[in-house]
C-alpha cells in the first residue's frame, strides 16, 4: 500500500468516528436544548419537548432531501 493511500485510509477513518455520539451525549443535547426553550426539568411539558427533539432527530436522519438534487438530478415523487 503507498504512503498516499495510507493516509487517506487514515483520513477517512477518522472522519467515520468523529461522527459518533453516544445516546448519553444525545440526551444532554436533548435536555440542553429543552432548558434553552424554557422548559423546566422534572416536568411533563419538559418530557414532552424531550420526546419532540428526539422524533425531530430521528427525521432528520431519515429524509432524503429535496426531490432534485444537482448531483443526482429528479428523483421520482414516492407516496408513502
Amino acid at each position: 500500500m503507498t504512503r498516499r493511500a495510507l493516509v487517506a485510509l487514515c483520513a477517512l477513518g477518522a472522519c467515520g468516528l468523529s461522527g459518533c455520539v453516544s445516546a448519553e451525549q444525545l440526551r444532554q443535547e436533548d435536555e440542553a436544548a429543552c432548558v434553552s426553550y424554557g422548559f423546566q426539568p422534572q416536568t411533563p411539558d419538559f418530557a414532552s419537548c424531550l420526546q419532540r427533539e428526539n422524533l425531530a432527530r430521528r427525521y432528520s436522519m431519515t429524509y432524503s432531501g429535496p426531490y432534485w438534487s444537482p448531483f443526482w438530478g429528479p428523483r421520482p415523487f414516492m407516496f408513502h
